[in-house]
């Protein structure tokens, strides 16, 4: 009886490491169709982001954090979902820092410390590139080119 209570709770906690949701609950390996029924808003992505894997072939044109619109677009190789990639385009770096700055102190509050940076014993660099490591989901948080914000998780 034991044996078998210890193979369904083995079985189970397999099944839920399987399936680790990337972002708003979607597992990563999901299919297209997988991805389109979780989250209505996602449409067909631009034709120009399909040329090299992983592809964008879903897309959420706008979608509000941190009263900050933001492009969402789902990346696939082989048809399975890898990284959900969200990137807002600010109007200057002092904006883009001040947005990341928010999102950095909303992460840090939900996954702890982050694997680079002050916390791990590394200099502080600027423009902003942390990294968290929760479950098997990568996060990862960067400025880049002065002006934009990117939000990656992936697998």
């Amino acid at each position: 009886m034991k044996s078998r209570l210890l193979c369904l709770i083995l079985a189970g906690l397999c099944s839920v490491a399987h399936a680790q949701a990337l972002w708003r609950g979607v597992p990563a390996g999901s299919s297209p169709a997988e991805v389109g029924q979780r989250i209505e808003e996602a449409t067909p992505a631009r034709p120009s982001t399909l040329s090299e894997e992983p592809r964008a072939l879903l897309e959420i044109p706008r979608f509000e954090i941190a009263d900050t619109d933001f492009a969402v677009r789902f990346l696939f190789e082989r048809e399975r979902l890898v990284n959900v990639v969200l990137r807002a385009d600010t109007a200057s770096p002092g904006d883009a820092q001040a947005l990341a700055d928010r999102i950095y102190a909303s992460l840090r509050s939900r996954y702890g410390l982050e694997l680079s940076g002050k916390s791990r014993g590394v200099p502080l660099s600027s423009p902003l590139d942390r990294r968290w490591l929760f479950r098997r989901t990568t996060v990862h948080l960067q400025v880049v080119d002065e002006r934009s914000v990117l939000l990656t998780y992936g697998v």
